[in-house]
């Protein structure tokens, strides 16, 4: 990256904090008979929104007797744009990476449709982003640009074939003879080419067929909901509009050094949706902890295939209370559950350093931990069988598992549950699934 203001905010982990001296900022930013503090506050007046938008929190506190900048990250990875306090330009970006230093990346391609990356038009990188956004924005710009080509009514030649009375250069003589041949009476028509100049030509017809494909796009949950918003009105009239219209399927519009400069335009924005490849640089998020939950979801999906069993994503345990309090739960929720006749393997997945943490002894990892395996024994409780089994998964740099069996002297059954690690890194996905195939039985 460029800019020194992209150094200091180029990356920071997610659920983390990071202090920004004042003097490495003083010299980044470059200005001088400035109050630091009054800059700082200045950049977060700046930056604000875009901050929110990633859930950082960030304020102004004193180090060492100095003014220096904090920044709290949330639950979300991404990235927005750094906006400069000496000129209000973005200068860079900040982006929030996962915890375990993972490549989030080349993982989320590997989910399909089960989570993506929520974009916004508000914000624009500075730098390009490894999350290409979807095709929206140039939708909307085909729209918009549809719309104006519509008003300069583009003429082109049609061939038409007309029945006239009287013959002429164009009448086709060899399909004349052939109908008058079997209807003599039909000697008095005659089939003549005329070239017209219409708007209703096939290159036009290709231009409503990328519309359509650009109405459906900002229908669809790719697009924010700002921008659906924005758009609904012009969408409804240009669907009207379709119904009347000839739409010719097509992969690519050429285009003519002859054409007007707005169907010019129009052609390379048509292409661009064809071929569903855009250029921008868009501010992005995605709530992480969901993230690893559906990652984990991937992998165990296949390892109960090869088991034989059934896995179910996110099943609902309904909760009934007759008088339900506001903080009450109406449903419990595990992650994953694999099925196999009267069996079942409950998963729970948490983005946690628990097991980064193996010998950390603190009070924080305690309570964190006792919620999470209470949390797994009521998903446990809910089946029938008297060895019940369950896992609770989190982040690690191997494949590890751990076993713990909970007795209960009461009924005498009991609860195998293993604390498992796994690596966030697409090339050990394999190892990963057979870690899990070794831990995972079933009876029958």
């Amino acid at each position: 990256m460029s800019s020194a203001i992209t150094y200091f905010f180029g990356k920071l982990p997610t659920l983390s904090s990071a202090y920004w001296s004042g003097d490495k900022l003083k010299q980044s930013w470059k200005w001088r008979d400035r109050s630091m503090e009054s800059v700082m506050q200045r950049f977060l007046e700046l930056n604000q929104k875009n901050l929110a938008y990633l859930g950082i929190k960030a304020n102004i506190e004193t180090v060492n007797g100095k003014p220096s900048l904090k920044l709290t990250t949330s639950k979300y990875i991404g990235a927005i744009p750094v906006y400069s306090p000496m000129n209000g330009k973005a200068v860079g970006d900040l982006i929030v990476t996962g915890r375990f230093g993972e490549d989030a990346g080349e993982l989320i391609t590997l989910l399909d449709s089960s989570i993506k990356p929520e974009y916004s038009d508000e914000y624009h990188l500075v730098q390009d982003s490894q999350m290409t956004p979807p095709i929206f924005i140039e939708c909307c710009k085909y729209i918009d640009t549809y719309l104006e080509a519509e008003r300069f009514k583009w003429l082109k030649f049609t061939n038409e074939i007309k029945k006239e009375n009287q013959p002429k250069g164009s009448t086709l003589w060899g399909e004349y003879a052939l109908r008058t041949a079997q209807d003599p009476l039909e000697f008095s028509t005659f089939k003549n080419k005329r070239n017209l100049l219409s708007t209703k030509h096939p290159e036009w017809a290709q231009l409503n067929y990328v519309l359509k494909i650009a109405i459906k796009e900002l229908e669809s949950q790719h697009a924010p909901l700002r921008t659906r918003s924005i758009y609904s009105n012009r969408i409804a009239q240009l669907k009207i509009k379709l119904r009347e219209k000839e739409i010719l399927p097509t992969e690519n519009i050429q285009k003519r050094m002859s054409d007007p400069f707005i169907i010019k335009q129009l052609k390379e924005l048509a292409n661009i949706i064809l071929k569903n490849k855009t250029n921008e640089k868009l501010a992005w998020r995605m709530d992480y902890a969901e993230f690893f939950e559906r990652y984990v979801q991937y992998l165990l999906d296949d390892v109960a295939k090869k088991k034989g069993a059934r896995g179910i994503n996110n099943p609902h345990y309904n909760v009934r209370v007759s008088n339900h309090p506001q903080w009450g739960l109406r449903y419990l929720e595990p992650d994953f559950i694999l099925q196999k006749n009267q069996e079942q393997v409950v998963v729970d997945a948490k983005y946690k350093s628990h097991v980064f943490n193996w010998n950390d002894e603190s009070e924080e990892l305690k309570d964190i931990f006792r919620h999470d395996f209470h949390q797994i024994l009521a998903y446990c409780s809910m089946n029938t069988m008297p060895s019940k089994q369950a896992l609770l998964v989190y982040p690690f740099n191997n494949f590890t598992s751990h076993k713990m069996v909970v007795n209960s002297p009461l009924t005498h059954s009991e609860a195998n549950v293993y604390l498992v690690g796994i690596p966030l890194d697409k090339k050990r996905i394999e190892e990963v699934k057979e870690g899990f195939n070794k831990i995972i039985h079933f009876a029958m």
